[in-house]
């Protein structure tokens, strides 16, 4: 017991006893010694109990010491010092950190790994997937692919009577720039994605059959990438289908109403949409005339115009009537057509 235990102790106890031994000497001096005795145990206990708590002098510094100690009083017994300490080392070397400072770290790593996703602009390219008509002539006006890094652009080719054209070999201008691939052997597919973020060069495309090469201008672009770019050759490929119940007068690459029409985007707004009873024919009027958009074969009434698209889609110009004939699989369709 301490010093300072011992001068506690001895002031109660003449506090205590004083009263007693002034009233009745013999009995009160043993009823004041139990009371000391009393008060010098609850004393004891208190400083025992602060003394439990206080935290021991340590070259280890311990994270969290009041959750810690805390946590040793559900023990059987009292730790010593010395072993506080180790406990506390050992709960330190584990765990460094706090759960608030691992939750901040975790949201720094999160932002990082977010911010270093983002392209340098701060936004994602605005995506396009489009078709062009492209011509085999050497005077006939080059087109560009516009790709961003981490996307690949789809290129594929199409003849005019809207088939498969396949590839016979390409090669591009700066292969360390973009990276340029074929789906497989003897596909009409060719994928492109860029390996700078700055680049330009141009590809060239050999179709099967053909001798005249298609050029293509290939360069980055942070505003927008083309996924996917149809191209329709003016010509026929190998595996061109003509049909030899109709005379389809010839392709107009020119023709971008038409070629709208084919796409199914790009439609003028001032073209009014109509109603058929048949889902894979879809029409509408425009002007003093009527468009229908069909995977299917028109026979009647005759069209002034027709284009054909990739996937054997057609569309048709033709005089407003309310019911066509189309050829599908094999069977005669009428088709009816309504506002």
């Amino acid at each position: 017991m301490t010093m300072r235990t011992s001068g506690a102790v001895l002031c109660v106890l003449l506090m205590t006893t004083a009263p007693a031994l002034a009233q009745d000497a013999p009995s009160g001096l043993a009823q004041a010694a139990a009371q000391g005795t009393q008060r010098a145990e609850q004393i004891n206990q208190q400083q025992a109990d602060q003394q439990q708590y206080e935290q021991p002098d340590s070259e280890f510094p311990v994270i969290g010491s009041d959750h810690l100690l805390k946590s040793l009083d559900e023990l059987d017994r009292p730790l010593s010092p010395e072993e506080i300490t180790a406990y506390g080392a050992a709960v330190q070397s584990q765990m460094p950190m706090t759960p608030e400072l691992i939750r901040d770290y975790k949201r720094r790593v999160n932002e990082s790994q977010k911010a270093a996703a983002q392209p340098a602009t701060g936004f994602r390219p605005k995506a396009i997937s489009d078709q062009v008509q492209v011509s085999l002539e050497a005077a006939a006006q080059t087109t560009a692919i516009k790709t961003s890094p981490g996307t690949i652009s789809n290129l594929a080719f199409f003849d005019r009577t809207g088939k498969a054209w396949p590839i016979a070999s390409y090669g591009v201008g700066r292969p360390n720039a973009f990276q340029v691939y074929a789906m497989q052997e003897g596909s009409n597919q060719l994928m492109i994605t860029p390996l700078l973020p700055h680049a330009f060069t141009n590809l060239t495309v050999s179709l099967v059959g053909e001798d005249r090469p298609l050029i293509i201008d290939v360069e980055t672009n942070e505003k927008v990438t083309q996924y996917r770019r149809d191209y329709q050759v003016d010509g026929l490929g190998p595996n061109a289908h003509v049909s030899t119940a109709v005379s389809a007068p010839p392709s107009r690459a020119s023709n971008q109403v038409m070629m709208a029409f084919v796409q199914g985007a790009g439609i003028p707004q001032n073209a009014t949409r109509l109603s058929t009873d048949e889902p894979s024919v879809s029409a509408w009027r425009y002007g003093k005339d009527l468009y229908i958009r069909t995977t299917s074969t028109l026979l009647s009434p005759s069209w002034t115009e027709s284009q054909t698209g990739p996937g054997s889609v057609h569309a048709y110009k033709l005089k407003p009537t309310p019911v066509a004939l189309i050829s599908s699989d094999g069977s005669v369709k009428k088709v009816r057509i309504f506002q």
